[in-house]
């Protein structure tokens, strides 16, 4: 949507709640629009996870071919604010309108949440967080809050208006891993100086310090192969996602990043029957370069030459699979692979080699044997492959699959990973989803497709009205 255009629907938005006050159709009106220019990947975006996700994705925007290059950019947008509508909201004169509406007293609690949800989804803009402060929101936000800390369960309104706040001082959202990945044993003196050590590579392997990547690289494999501590440091740390961005992005440290994910993978690896696509390599062993491919070869697997290498997408896509089998304390990785396939599944060339049963097979196994947060990132990718055909096909034909694809049909969000998890298990989601459409038909691929083909219309048609 343009700014004019944003502009215009929020001052009609405005104007119906000037002759209704107190009207919570016309307040559900304005949080429908602030929310949907929120995103559906913005809490998630702002968490340490999400921040990893959105540096992998714009390596590969950088690093990947043209037909690709757009899949990567979907996967962006899945993720980022739109800044330019919630800027052309605010400046329509939604903010005032809003205080006035949360400070008249005439809300009852649900109008309450529609005007604080609406205000934290605009705080999601940097620039808006500024009119926000200058209009006198942090007050009214901060009254939001102390009328309900009286009370014996915690209100919509004042949950949201502590987001807003949050999102206004620009404080970190970091997510707590232990408290997303439940792990029965309490860390020992041991397994907290591995985790010091290995929070202070990631780190330094995610910033501009390139010169000491390939170092990193090499103590996170090292650190991986000296015992049990060390490797469930580096599955617990969020290691994984870093470390592809930083191999897809430079050729000299590409062999100690690929490595040190080996590494963390372990006997998995060596057990696993995800083989390299022989496609791409030659009789030396060694991906081939761009100069030998033929045309056909560069069309279809134009981002992973770009990499220097026929099959180097396909390398990494085969050892995340393989990260996918770990549990119990080296789960943390698990769901990291999950998110990092998620950021590569856009991309058509990748997702051509995803389609597979060993891929399929490995990210439901993840969703119904791992925790809510292993599932929803595995829930993640699998709905992205259910797009198409193959992917559709390949799910079905796993245990569950025809519940999982009748899940995922059901999903407003079915293509963006989570920030937090309902905190159901595997056979409950699937369990609830059946119980709250008796009548539909579980895994009718058809019905899959028509669904889950009209949320990707409405993207494109969103990002057409964008370019517009």
């Amino acid at each position: 949507m343009s700014a004019p255009s944003a502009a215009a629907t929020m001052r009609a938005a405005i104007d119906a709640l000037s002759h209704a006050p107190s009207s919570t159709d016309a307040l559900a009106h304005i949080r429908k629009l602030c929310v949907d220019a929120e995103g559906p990947g913005d809490a998630f975006a702002r968490s340490t996870r999400g921040q990893q996700v959105l540096a992998l994705i714009h390596v590969v925007v950088r690093s990947c071919g043209l037909n690709d290059k757009v899949g990567a950019l979907t996967a962006l947008r899945l993720l980022k604010t739109d800044d330019l509508a919630l800027h052309a909201y605010a400046s329509a004169g939604v903010i005032p309108a809003l205080l006035k509406a949360l400070e008249s007293g005439a809300l009852d609690e649900r109008g309450a949440a529609h005007v604080t949800r609406s205000l934290s989804a605009l705080a999601s803009s940097p620039d808006v967080c500024k009119m926000l402060i200058r209009s006198g929101a942090l007050s009214a936000l901060t009254r939001c809050v102390e009328r309900a800390a009286g009370a014996d369960e915690a209100r919509d309104d004042a949950t949201y208006a502590a987001d807003a706040l949050t999102r206004v001082s620009q404080r970190s959202s970091t997510l707590n891993r232990r408290r997303l990945f439940p792990i029965s044993s309490h860390p020992s003196a041991v397994d907290l100086t591995c985790e010091s050590a290995v929070e202070s590579m990631v780190v330094i392997l995610s910033s501009d310090v390139s010169v000491a990547h390939t170092e990193c690289a090499i103590g996170l494999r090292d650190l991986c192969a000296s015992g049990p501590a060390g490797r469930r440091a580096v599955a617990r740390c969020g290691a994984v996602i870093p470390l592809v961005a930083t191999a897809l992005g430079g050729k000299s440290v590409r062999a100690a990043c690929v490595g040190a994910l080996r590494s963390l993978a372990g006997d998995a690896m060596t057990n696993s029957g995800d083989a390299v696509d022989t496609i791409a390599v030659g009789s030396s062993g060694r991906g081939q370069d761009r100069e030998d491919a033929s045309m056909d070869e560069k069309r279809a697997y134009g981002s992973a030459l770009a990499m220097g290498g026929l099959n180097f997408f396909h390398e990494l896509i085969d050892v995340l699979t393989t990260l996918l089998r770990l549990r119990n304390s080296l789960e943390p990785a698990a769901a990291d692979a999950a998110l990092a396939l998620w950021a590569l599944v856009w991309q058509p060339s990748n997702k051509a080699h995803m389609v597979h049963q060993r891929v399929t097979d490995a990210l439901v196994s993840l969703a119904r044997e791992g925790c809510a947060t292993s599932r929803d990132d595995a829930m993640s990718v699998l709905s992205v492959l259910a797009l198409d055909a193959e992917g559709r096909t390949a799910i079905y034909t796993q245990e569950q699959g025809a519940q999982v694809l009748d899940y995922l049909v059901a999903q407003e969000e079915c293509s963006s990973p989570r920030a937090n998890s309902q905190g159901l298990t595997f056979d409950e989601a699937l369990s609830r989803r059946r119980a709250s459409s008796p009548s539909s038909l579980l895994g009718n691929r058809e019905h899959s497709s028509s669904a889950l083909s009209l949320a990707m219309s409405r993207l494109a048609a969103n990002a057409t009205d964008e370019q517009h």
